[in-house]
C-alpha cells in the first residue's frame, strides 16, 4: 500500500479522536473560567459605551511579553490563577482584591470589568470619557482632579481624562460627575482590543 494513503487514512482515524480532545479542553477551560469569575470580588456597577458593566475587584489584566507564556507572566506578577489570554493580555485572578487602578509594578496591570450581557471581560485603561459644558475648562478640569488630558474633541463636547497610576478609575468618574462643569464621565472599558493605552 501507498505510505500516502495509510498516512491518509490515520490522518482521518485520529481526526475525531483530536477534535474530542480539543472539545475537552475548551471545555475545562470555560469551567475553570465561570468558577473563577463566579468566585471574584464585585465592586460598582458601571456603564461605557452603552454596556452595562460590574467591576471585578480581583480581576486583572496585563500584557505579556513576546517571548512569555501566559503561566511565566502570572509569575512576573507575583502569581494569580489564568482565566483567559486575549490577544497579548493576560486576564487573572490576583492573590489579592484591589481597588480599580493601573499599576505598573513588574509590567502593567489593568483593573476589569465583566460585561453584564455578554459575559466578556473589558479591561479598564485608566481613561474617562468626559462630556463638558465648556471645551474651554477641559485643562482647569484636568488639574483640579488630578488627571492628564489625552485628547480633546471641541466639536463633539467631549476630552478623554487619564488618571494617574494607582488612583481608582471609578472613584474618579464618580468625583468628575459631580463637577458642574461635566455633562457626564463614563469610564472607558475596552473588550475588544489587544492591548490599552
Amino acid at each position: 500500500m501507498n505510505v500516502r494513503v495509510v498516512v491518509l487514512l490515520l490522518a482521518i482515524a485520529v481526526q475525531p479522536a483530536l477534535a474530542r480532545e480539543v472539545d475537552k479542553n475548551a471545555e475545562a477551560a470555560a469551567a475553570v473560567r465561570t468558577t473563577l469569575l463566579q468566585s471574584a470580588g464585585r465592586g460598582s456597577n458601571i456603564t461605557s459605551n452603552n454596556q452595562q458593566y460590574q467591576i471585578l475587584m480581583d480581576v486583572r489584566a496585563v500584557e505579556k511579553n513576546s517571548q512569555e507564556e501566559p503561566e511565566q507572566t502570572l509569575a512576573r506578577m507575583g502569581g494569580g490563577k489564568l482565566i483567559e489570554t486575549n490577544g497579548d493580555l493576560v486576564v487573572f485572578a490576583a492573590a489579592q482584591e484591589g481597588v480599580a487602578s493601573v499599576a505598573s509594578v513588574n509590567g502593567t496591570s489593568y483593573p476589569t470589568a465583566l460585561n453584564s450581557a455578554t459575559g466578556g471581560i473589558g479591561i479598564l485603561p485608566g481613561t474617562l470619557n468626559v462630556k463638558l459644558k465648556n471645551m474651554g475648562h477641559a485643562a482647569a478640569i484636568a488639574s483640579d482632579h488630578g488627571l492628564e488630558v489625552v485628547r480633546v474633541f471641541a466639536h463633539l463636547q467631549t476630552a478623554f481624562f487619564r488618571v494617574k497610576a494607582g488612583k481608582d478609575v471609578v472613584a474618579a468618574a464618580a468625583a468628575l460627575s459631580t463637577d458642574a462643569r461635566i455633562i457626564s464621565a463614563e469610564v472607558e472599558v475596552i473588550e475588544h482590543m489587544n492591548v490599552p493605552y
